[in-house]
């Protein structure tokens, strides 16, 4: 009898699952680690669930010669004794209203034995629609929008996520590069199920060419910005009920902080000062307004207003002999 995948204390009827992984390549402004835990503490998610130890044997190493620990499971002890065990946190959350959020880690090894735990829990959860987060770095004003981009698995989704703010990926077609984890799921549904709607979504996380104090390139190493900008999309796409107030303060401080790091690299040196004046006028991205939705009877008092002005234009207003 073949080992199970996943283990599930819980199946709630769910409409929404999002995704994202630590430990993983594209986790750019800790957009795919963070995000997902942003939301599991926001909205008291409960955990509901996880892959099995099959995964954590069959998916992933001990340990990478060199690494130390990097790659190791995690162990824990309590006065010498183990008190928990070793495993690769591969867990499903439920945070009410239909969503559950998955918060795992991009496997080494066997990627189609995770792909059928990751998409078997998604069929016990009902089908939901999927929406794997990742992010990636690159040089972006930090005070803009994030540029957010997407891969989907069905073709009858495209208008829908243009409608929402999303550029579409051509990621691999003019030459060979290897797909993220998101990336890697959009196609395996894609292929294998054609009932799933997957999008991965991605934004890019403000990083620099310049080395800041710390020693490591000059950006934005927790991107509120790229939670805000995804998470209303999402919002919007889904009808999430998120509040996302407490985002902004953040991302301002990462802007302004960011800023004037910049600028400090702009006046000691001219090279990096037209490079950023040439990000800054050739960063593109696709800007989204969600739409605001009026209730029944405020639509209804408006209608009524309307109603009663004479305005112009009706056929009381036609000139005389026309």
């Amino acid at each position: 009898m073949a080992e199970p995948l996943i283990t599930l204390d819980e199946t709630p009827q769910t409409r929404v699952l999002i995704a994202g992984w630590r430990r993983q390549w594209s986790d750019g402004g800790n957009i795919s680690s963070g995000m997902p835990r942003w939301l599991i503490d926001k909205l008291s998610a409960r955990r509901i669930g996880r892959m099995t130890e099959e995964i954590s044997r069959m998916c992933f190493p001990f340990q990478v010669a060199g690494t130390h620990d990097l790659y190791r499971p995690r162990a824990a002890f309590e006065d010498g004794l183990p008190s928990r065990p070793m495993e690769w946190d591969n867990g499903f959350w439920d945070a009410g209203d239909g969503v559950v959020v998955f918060l795992g880690v991009e496997p080494w090894y066997r990627l189609d034995l995770y792909g059928d735990a990751f998409f078997e829990a998604a069929a016990a959860l009902g089908n939901p629609k999927i929406a794997a987060v990742e992010g990636y770095n690159g040089p972006a004003p930090p005070e803009l929008e994030r540029r957010v981009s997407c891969v989907y698995s069905k073709a009858s989704m495209a208008e829908e996520l243009r409608q929402h703010g999303m550029l579409f990926s051509s990621y691999g077609s003019q030459q060979r590069q290897g797909p993220t984890i998101g990336m890697a799921l959009v196609s395996v549904a894609h292929y294998q199920h054609p009932d799933v709607e997957m999008v991965r979504v991605g934004a890019m996380a403000p990083m620099f060419p310049f080395s800041g104090s710390g020693g490591g390139q000059l950006g934005i190493t927790t991107d509120h910005r790229a939670f805000y900008d995804i998470m209303r999309r999402l919002r919007g796409l889904y009808s999430l009920d998120v509040d996302l107030s407490d985002l902004r303060p953040r991302y301002e401080e990462e802007s302004t902080r960011l800023l004037e790091s910049l600028d400090r690299v702009a006046q000691r040196n001219e090279e990096a000062r037209r490079y950023i004046e040439r990000v800054r006028n050739d960063y593109q991205f696709q800007p989204f307004e969600e739409p605001v939705e009026l209730n029944s009877s405020i639509e209804g008092t408006l209608a009524d207003i309307l109603g009663q002005l004479d305005l112009p234009g009706g056929d009381d207003d036609q000139p005389a002999g026309r």
